[in-house]
C-alpha cells in the first residue's frame, strides 16, 4: 500500500529538520557540569536516589525549567513529544484522553504524584490525567518499560511521576499571565515562605478558561452538536516542609483539581442538541516522611488519600446523570539499606484500600471497594563496570489472583561514555473494580494481565549530551479489553510490540539546547496480527532552542505520528504538528513570553471524528522576584 502525501511530507519534513541539526554533535558542548543532562538526579527508575545516567530503564526527567521554556500550560501537552508516548483525546483541552506507553493500554502505565499512585475505579481506564495542570508541577520522570517488580500493577508500559513545587527554595516566587486563541485565559500564582529557620511553606493556585472548539467532525458524525466544547480548570496545591533535624524531614501535601468540561459524544445515542457536560474534582492529601535511620539506612514513609469524583451530565432529548466516586487510601514504606560499598537492598510494603461508589441514574448504582497488599525487595551489586540488580515483589489482591513479579537487570560501561544495559522481567495489572462489578459492562470473571518483557540498551554521554537507544520487546496475555461484540469487559488472548526508541538532549555551548526523539515498534494482536488501535508504528519528535541575545530566546517544536487504525476499520493518516514559542526578558524578573500551537494548521485527529485544535497564537508574561 502506498503512503499518503501528507504520510509523505510529513516524514520528509521531520528528516530535514533531523539532518539541519545533526552537525550539531560535532560542534563543542558545555563545559558546565551543571548544564549536564547526565548529572541530573532521578528518582522513579529505581525507587531510590541515583544519577540520571545510572538509570537502567530508559528514563527522562522534565525540569521545572523544561516545563518553563515549553510553555505549556498541561501535563499531555509537555509529554506529547516524549519517545514512546502516545496520546488520543476526544477533542481539545480537558477531553477524555488515552495514554499508550509502548504500545500499552491505559491501564499499564503507572501514574504517580509525589509517590502516590494515582486510581480511578470506573470503567474509563484512565486516570483523568488530561485534568492536571502544570503550575504546581517541579518535575516529571518517566520510566519507559516493565518495572512491575518495583510499583506492581500498572507498571507494564512504565511509570509516570510528576513531583509538586515546593519546599527546598525559601522566598521563591512566581506569576504568570497569558490570553490567546479560542478564548484562552491563564493565570497563576505560586510562592514560597520560610517559617522559621525548619519550616518552609509553599501554595499555588492557577485558573485557565478555554472555550475551545466543537470537537466532532460533523463529515463523520451527523448528530454532531456544532457549538463550542469548552473547558474551565480551577488548581491549588500546599506543600508543609518540616526539617525536625538532619536528614529528618516531614513533607504534607495537597494537591487539587477542578475540571469542568463541555464535550461531545459521538455515540448512536446521541442528538445535535444534547448538551455534554462533565466536572472532575481530585484531590490528593498526603504526609511524606524521610528518615535517615543511621548512616547506611534511609527509610521513606508516606501515608495519603485521593478522590476522584467525576460527575457527567446530558441535557436534551436523551438525559443521562451518572457520577462515580474513586477514594484509595495508600501507604508506601520504602527502605534503602547499605551493605557495602558493593551491595545495597531495598525493602518495601505497599498498601491500599480502592473503593468505588457508582450511580448512573438508571438504578443501577453500585459500591464496592478491595484490600491490595505487596511486599518487595530489591538488591543491587556493583562493581568497577559492572552493574547487577534483582527485584522481587509478592501482591494479593483481594478477590483476584496476582502473580509474583521479578526483574533482572544488567549494565556495562564500556568505557566512561558509553554504557550497555539489559533486563528481563514479568508483569501484571489487575481490573479496576469497574470492570469487575460495573451493572451494564462489568465482568467478575476477568484475570488479571501477565506481562513478559525484553529490553537491550546503550547510552552515550558527554559534557552537555546524552544519547539513548533501547530495543525492547513485550508480550502481554489475558489483555484486559472491551468486548465489543458482548458489550463486557474481558481477556484478549495475547497482544505483544517490540521496537526501537531513541532520545536525545544536548546544551551546546551557552546558547543552545536540541532535544529529539524517535520510536519504532510493531503493537498487534498477537492472535491475529492486527495493528492495535490508535497506535502509530513511528513517532518523532524534534526541539530547538536558541539564545537570540539581548535576553531573547525562540524555540520550535516539531512532533510526527505515523498512520494509525481506529474502529470502524477508519485509517487515521500520519502528520506533522510544528510549535513555535519566544521568550524576551524584559528584566531578569519579568518575562513576555509568545507562542504559536500548530503553527502550520495542520488537521489531524488522535481519534475518528474527534478534532484537533488549529493554529493559535497566545501571548503572556512571567514574573519572578530578583535574586540578590
Amino acid at each position: 500500500m502506498s503512503k499518503s502525501p501528507s504520510a509523505r511530507r510529513a516524514k520528509f519534513l521531520l528528516v530535514a529538520a533531523l539532518t539541519a541539526v545533526v552537525p550539531a554533535l560535532a560542534a563543542d558542548p558545555a563545559t558546565d557540569p551543571a548544564a549536564d543532562p547526565a548529572a541530573t538526579v532521578v528518582i522513579s527508575a529505581a525507587r531510590s536516589v541515583q544519577r540520571l545516567s545510572e538509570a537502567l530503564p530508559h528514563t527522562t526527567v522534565l525540569t521545572r525549567s523544561d516545563i518553563d521554556a515549553s510553555q505549556a500550560i498541561d501535563v499531555l501537552s509537555l509529554l506529547a513529544g516524549e519517545a514512546g508516548l502516545q496520546f488520543a483525546s476526544n477533542g481539545g483541552r480537558g477531553t477524555a484522553t488515552s495514554l499508550f506507553m509502548r504500545g500499552g493500554s491505559n491501564l499499564q502505565t503507572l501514574v504517580l504524584v509525589d509517590g502516590v499512585p494515582l486510581s480511578r475505579q470506573d470503567t474509563t481506564g484512565q486516570v483523568g490525567l488530561e485534568h492536571l495542570m502544570l503550575d504546581q508541577v517541579e518535575r516529571i520522570e518517566i520510566v519507559r518499560g516493565n518495572v512491575s517488580a518495583l510499583y506492581g500493577a500498572g507498571a507494564v508500559g512504565g511509570v509516570i511521576q510528576i513531583f509538586t513545587r515546593g519546599g527546598a527554595k525559601p522566598a521563591d516566587a512566581s506569576l504568570r499571565l497569558e490570553a490567546g486563541s479560542r478564548g484562552l485565559v491563564h493565570g497563576s500564582a505560586q510562592g514560597t515562605v520560610a517559617l522559621g529557620g525548619a519550616t518552609a511553606l509553599t501554595i499555588g493556585v492557577s485558573s485557565v478558561r478555554d472555550s475551545g472548539l466543537s470537537a466532532l467532525d460533523p463529515k463523520v458524525f451527523s448528530h454532531a452538536n456544532p457549538d463550542r466544547d469548552g473547558y474551565a480548570n480551577t488548581s491549588a496545591s500546599l506543600k508543609l516542609r518540616q526539617t525536625l533535624a538532619p536528614e529528618q524531614i516531614l513533607n504534607l501535601g495537597w494537591v487539587h483539581s477542578d475540571g469542568r468540561l463541555d464535550y461531545d459524544d459521538g455515540s448512536s445515542f446521541s442528538s445535535p442538541l444534547d448538551v455534554h457536560r462533565s466536572r472532575t474534582v481530585k484531590d490528593l492529601g498526603s504526609l511524606h516522611a524521610d528518615n535517615r535511620i543511621s548512616g547506611t539506612w534511609l527509610s521513606q514513609l508516606t501515608v495519603s488519600r485521593q478522590t476522584d469524583d467525576a460527575l457527567y451530565t446530558v441535557v436534551g432529548p436523551s438525559p443521562f446523570r451518572g457520577h462515580y466516586v474513586t477514594t484509595v487510601d495508600s501507604l508506601n514504606w520504602v527502605n534503602q539499606i547499605e551493605l557495602s560499598n558493593a551491595w545495597s537492598l531495598t525493602l518495601g510494603l505497599d498498601r491500599q484500600r480502592q473503593a468505588i461508589a457508582a450511580d448512573d441514574n438508571f438504578g443501577t448504582d453500585f459500591r464496592v471497594a478491595r484490600n491490595l497488599w505487596a511486599g518487595f525487595g530489591g538488591l543491587t551489586w556493583q562493581s568497577g563496570a559492572h552493574l547487577l540488580s534483582l527485584h522481587l515483589r509478592h501482591d494479593v489482591v483481594a478477590g483476584q489472583s496476582a502473580p509474583n513479579s521479578a526483574s533482572l537487570g544488567w549494565a556495562y560501561s564500556v568505557v566512561p561514555s558509553l554504557r550497555l544495559t539489559a533486563s528481563l522481567g514479568n508483569a501484571f495489572s489487575v481490573a479496576p473494580l469497574g470492570y469487575l462489578y460495573d451493572p451494564f459492562s462489568g465482568n467478575p470473571g476477568l484475570k488479571p494481565e501477565r506481562a513478559r518483557s525484553a529490553e537491550l540498551g546503550a547510552q552515550w554521554t558527554a559534557a552537555g549530551q546524552r544519547l539513548r537507544a533501547t530495543l525492547f520487546r513485550t508480550r502481554v496475555a489475558q489483555e484486559l479489553d472491551f468486548d465489543l461484540s458482548s458489550f463486557r469487559f474481558g481477556n484478549i488472548a495475547s497482544t505483544r510490540n517490540r521496537g526501537l526508541e531513541l532520545s536525545w538532549d544536548a546544551k551546546l555551548g551557552s546558547t543552545t539546547e536540541l532535544r529529539a526523539s524517535l520510536t519504532a515498534q510493531d503493537p498487534v494482536d498477537a492472535s491475529t496480527g492486527q495493528r492495535r488501535l490508535r497506535r502509530s508504528r513511528s513517532m518523532a519528535s524534534l526541539s530547538a532552542s536558541q539564545d537570540l541575545g539581548g535576553g531573547a530566546r525562540v524555540g520550535l517544536t516539531l512532533r510526527q505520528a505515523g498512520e494509525r487504525q481506529d474502529s470502524g476499520a477508519v485509517s487515521l493518516p500520519a502528520y506533522l504538528r510544528a510549535d513555535l514559542s519566544a521568550q524576551w526578558d524584559w528584566r531578569p524578573s519579568l518575562q513576555f513570553l509568545g507562542r504559536i500551537e500548530n503553527l502550520g494548521d495542520s488537521r489531524y485527529q488522535t481519534a475518528a471524528g474527534y478534532n484537533a485544535p488549529p493554529r493559535g497564537l497566545f501571548v503572556g508574561l512571567r514574573w519572578t522576584p530578583e535574586r540578590r
